[in-house]
């Protein structure tokens, strides 16, 4: 057995090697401090592909990150340990708490929760139940300010882009609510302990955090169920249901948050026309322009003169004569006041004090399928009212203020 001391090289390997030892312990005596878990992704790549003027927008999407103190970047170990004190200490950084910052939405966000979905979906998940759409015509650029609202655990603060209710209006509670906005990491983190204290079952799930629940809708015993989604860029959806199951509903939600779907959620009914179809405007060009969005669907309607469009719940009828427009009927839109099918003729009143009666067909002695009008430039905005009398089931704009008897008899 060689009992010499060690020299040259072997003599540096040596010195090395306790170093390494010392330093070692040293890390046991200090570990290093617990990092949090991390809800939200930063693209960074993606800011810095947008340049100056487009990574100000990106910042604004995403959140402020809830970011543990930095790990030391892996060096290698120098061959002279000299230069390196063996005594250096290793210090701890304590993680910043998360910020409460709020997320804003991205340069555009959805406008029109029937957009939301592709045809089939809407139709495989709504089919033709009512839309009452809130806000009516958000701009999609100006995001809402950050309120407190309440939830099942609590209250917590949040921008709501779209709150988007699927139900009949003669039904109690029965229905789909869906909500989408955005919120900042802290809130969605209180969010989630809430939900969870308030029964919510969490987990990753659809790319991002899912919570489930139950509950008992008021006023009627009926059970329905809560969904709440959240990702790391702050975007989140609430979906409640009572008495309409659906399969995916929340897949296709999310999905619609990113797509590039245009809907005719900013239309409105006024005295020029329906959203792009104007009194007055080539047939042909309506055709054109509305078609890709809501399907043409004449069926068996045989009045050549007569245009049906259907997506959903939304119905267009569109009249025509000599290549011209000259009325549209439109169900499931609204005016600028949010008057439309749902509203009852006191919410009619309030919204336009000038409103009149205006004469129908026959005996117009009863309130059946009575219409009210309002004057909106050089054109009438009629209101058709249901067997009742008391609730809006279409509204007309046309050259003459009231719908036809008849379209396609």
């Amino acid at each position: 057995m060689n009992t010499e001391p060690p020299t040259g090289d072997d003599l540096q390997r040596m010195l090395v090697s306790m170093k390494q030892n010392v330093l070692e312990h040293a890390e046991e005596r200090h570990p290093k401090p617990r990092r949090h878990r991390s809800r939200i992704v930063i693209a960074t790549i993606a800011l810095l592909a947008l340049g100056t003027a487009g990574g100000a927008v990106a910042l604004a999407v995403v959140p402020q990150v809830q970011q543990a103190a930095p790990a030391p970047s892996p060096t290698t170990e120098p061959s002279v340990p000299a230069s390196t004190p063996a005594s250096a200490p290793v210090v701890d950084s304590p993680a910043p708490k998360p910020s409460a910052s709020s997320a804003a939405a991205p340069s555009r966000y959805p406008t029109d929760c029937r957009a939301l979905y592709s045809d089939a979906d809407r139709e495989r998940l709504f089919g033709k139940t009512p839309l009452t759409q809130s806000p009516a015509h958000p701009d999609g650029t100006t995001v809402p300010a950050p309120s407190t609202m309440p939830y099942a655990g609590g209250t917590w603060t949040a921008s709501e882009w779209l709150d988007c209710v699927w139900a009949d209006p003669r039904a109690d509670v029965s229905g789909i609510h869906v909500t989408i906005g955005s919120a900042s990491a802290a809130a969605l983190s209180g969010r989630e302990d809430g939900l969870r204290a308030a029964g919510a079952d969490c987990a990753p799930g659809d790319g991002g955090t899912v919570c489930s629940r139950r509950f008992r809708a008021d006023p009627s015993p009926q059970d329905g169920t809560e969904t709440s989604w959240w990702d790391g860029d702050g975007h989140w959806i609430t979906i409640s249901q009572v008495n309409a199951p659906t399969s995916g509903l929340l897949s296709a939600t999310i999905a619609g948050l990113s797509s590039d779907r245009v809907g005719p959620g900013s239309w409105v009914v006024s005295g020029a026309g329906v959203g792009p179809i104007t009194i007055g405007s080539a047939y042909r060009d309506v055709v054109a322009a509305v078609g890709p969005v809501v399907p043409q669907a004449n069926g068996s309607c045989p009045n050549p003169n007569v245009g049906l469009f259907d997506s959903g719940d939304l119905h267009l009828v569109v009249q025509q004569a000599d290549g011209k427009v000259i009325g549209i009927e439109a169900t499931g839109l609204t005016t600028s006041a949010g008057m439309g099918r749902g509203n009852s003729l006191d919410q009619l009143r309030a919204a336009y004090p000038d409103l009149t009666r205006t004469p129908g067909y026959g005996d117009d002695s009863s309130p059946s399928f009575a219409y009210w009008s309002v004057r909106d430039g050089d054109r009438s905005v009629t209101f058709e009212m249901d067997d009742a009398g008391t609730s809006v089931i279409g509204v007309w704009v046309g050259v003459d203020p009231r719908p036809p008897h008849e379209y396609c008899g």
